[in-house]
């Protein structure tokens, strides 16, 4: 189970407290600066230039590369994230927007599981799910569940063996990783904040005409 979630909800709670700051603001050249009124983690600076955004901090640092303003690129799903379409215009090492994770991992293996034993019966499909479910959380470790799976057999009582095919699909139990997601929801969070300052600025020159 995993610790923290970055769900919308949480990632919220994380940046209730905190400040943001625009230190540059020059046409396509902005840098926006987040911490926390308090001090500690949570915190990031959003840089931009022609063509580029970079998001830096606590939660590591993701560079994308798209349109020439990337606060346009970035408010074209609202206020909605979209992973795996950003994650193709990371520049440097998109692989790392995803990582392992065992819930994952575990989920995939029963999934597999469930199918491959399609037409048992009830008593020995739970007999059989319970043996490798205790197998898979004796050392919940990729590895190991790995192991696991091309060692796993279990017979019915008509008989009939089940086994992991693991020449056909190898459960990875990847996942998108916390750190990319928060990133992605700080990005958002950071220009619908701009967005507002802007707007109050410009409707109190208005008033003062």
């Amino acid at each position: 189970m995993k610790d923290y979630q970055p769900t919308q909800v949480q990632f919220d709670k994380d940046v209730a407290s905190g400040v943001l700051e625009v230190l540059r603001d020059d046409g396509l050249y902005r840098h926006l600066r987040f911490r926390m009124s308090t001090g500690g983690f949570r915190w990031f600076d959003i840089v931009t230039w022609p063509d580029h955004l970079v998001i830096t901090g606590d939660c590591e640092t993701f560079t994308f590369q798209r349109l020439e303003d990337m606060f346009v690129f970035f408010r074209q799903g609202g206020q909605q994230i979209n992973p795996g379409y950003w994650q193709e215009k990371i520049l440097d090492c998109r692989v790392r927007a995803r990582s392992f994770d065992w819930d994952t991992f575990r989920a995939e293996a029963m999934g597999k599981f469930e199918e491959g034993t399609n037409g048992w019966g009830c008593d020995d499909k739970q007999e059989a799910r319970e043996a490798l479910e205790d197998e898979l959380d004796s050392d919940p470790d990729k590895h190991n569940g790995i192991h696991v799976l091309r060692n796993f057999q279990h017979t019915d009582s008509r008989g009939v063996i089940f086994s992991f095919d693991l020449s056909e699909c190898v459960p990875d139990g990847m996942d998108w990783d916390y750190h990319y997601i928060w990133c992605c929801r700080a990005i958002v969070w950071a220009i619908f904040q701009y967005d507002k300052l802007k707007m109050t600025i410009a409707h109190s020159a208005l008033e003062a005409l």
